[in-house]
């Protein structure tokens, strides 16, 4: 009866969080260069569940079947239907009967996500349990065989499948909880302003700016020149060349599609663009603005894309799609509301009116 509750519980409060990041997306379309968020949930871990009167089965009731394993170029996906495989998760062992995992940076199988472009990140992912505990694989040669016993260069190190006692009928969690929320980096639409000032990044890159916390990243173009000509952004921050500051204080000035700003006809310094590997680390602070994670160290690529002149990057918010994802949410809402009510009355009849029996 109470997994029922916290199961209620659970979705009111992660569609309650993602009812915020929604919200937060919509009020942001038409700020300028603003990067929509996603909510990423994960379940809790899986528990075996087992029949009241397990205990007197006999053992080695259930044939093992071979295991399916299937190498993905880069990943396995493995399936078992007498047995399960054990994931170390921050709240507990999990049980599953099929997993996909990949080798991590730090040479153990861990599960993975796939991020906007198709690329495999085990940064947050979960180790692997063998029956000896965490799989350690390093840079060696990975097999998994049809017993689910695991080879690094020909050598078993260990075996993933554990076997249950055959009063074991299946798994099961009491829910789904906030895993984390990421940025979604995808490319703005670029509008014309005719504004010389105002500066559009097409592809991947971030202006680099200088704030009084320190280096902020944006996407948001739509400078002015203060007091001493520097070229600043809308809240003031000082917007950075390859020579620092910026100073404009000639007549005319032009930007070339590789950042290159030319006064008066010649190239007087270039915007220090950035472009972030990994931009899984990098968090939101105040107004269109990006700091690196503390302890954090940044991985720069080459930038590859064009800036351009007279526009700015809109928002990469579909408001169509993001007032559909609200009206699904809040039906989810009032359901989960109705759920953990029934619940309470049940709870309520049990303990007023079956206790007077």
């Amino acid at each position: 009866m109470f997994r029922g509750l916290y199961m209620g519980s659970s979705s009111l409060i992660t569609n309650n969080r993602k009812i915020d990041v929604v919200s937060n997306n919509i009020a942001n379309v038409n700020t300028t260069g603003f990067k929509k968020d996603l909510v990423l949930l994960e379940s809790f871990e899986d528990a075996l569940i087992s029949k009241m009167d397990g205990n007197i089965i006999p053992e080695n009731l259930t044939k093992f079947h071979e295991v399916e394993v299937n190498d993905k170029n880069g990943y396995f996906e493995v399936k078992s239907d007498t047995g399960y495989m054990r994931v170390k998760t921050p709240t507990g062992i999990s049980y599953h009967d099929k997993a996909r995992f990949t080798v991590g940076e730090d040479g153990f199988l861990r599960t993975f996500y796939k991020d906007r472009e198709g690329r495999i990140n085990s940064d947050y992912g979960y180790e692997i349990l063998g029956n000896s505990g965490s799989i350690y694989v390093g840079e060696g040669e990975l097999n998994i065989d049809e017993n689910g016993r695991v080879f690094v260069d020909g050598e078993m190190v260990d075996s993933l499948i554990t076997f249950t006692h055959p009063s074991v009928i299946g798994t099961m969690n009491s829910g789904v909880k906030l895993e984390r929320i990421e940025t979604n980096f995808q490319q703005g639409q670029l509008i014309q302003t005719e504004n010389p000032l105002d500066f559009a990044i097409k592809g991947s890159g971030f202006f680099t700016v200088e704030t009084d916390e320190g280096i902020r990243y944006t996407r948001d173009g739509s400078f002015k020149l203060n007091s001493d000509k520097e070229l600043v952004t809308s809240e003031g921050h000082r917007v950075q060349g390859m020579y620092g500051n910026i100073i404009l204080d000639g007549e005319e000035i032009s930007l070339t599609p590789a950042g290159e700003i030319m006064m008066d006809g010649e190239i007087i310094d270039k915007l220090d663009i950035v472009s972030i590997e990994n931009l899984r680390d990098l968090r939101k602070t105040e107004r269109g603005l990006y700091k690196i994670e503390e302890n954090i160290e940044l991985e720069e690529e080459i930038f590859e894309g064009q800036v351009f002149q007279g526009r700015l990057e809109k928002s990469n918010v579909n408001p169509i799609k993001e007032m559909i994802e609200m009206m699904t949410l809040y039906r989810g809402y009032e359901s989960s509301q109705r759920v953990i009510k029934t619940y309470d009355e049940t709870i309520g009849k049990v303990v007023n009116e079956v206790g007077k029996v």
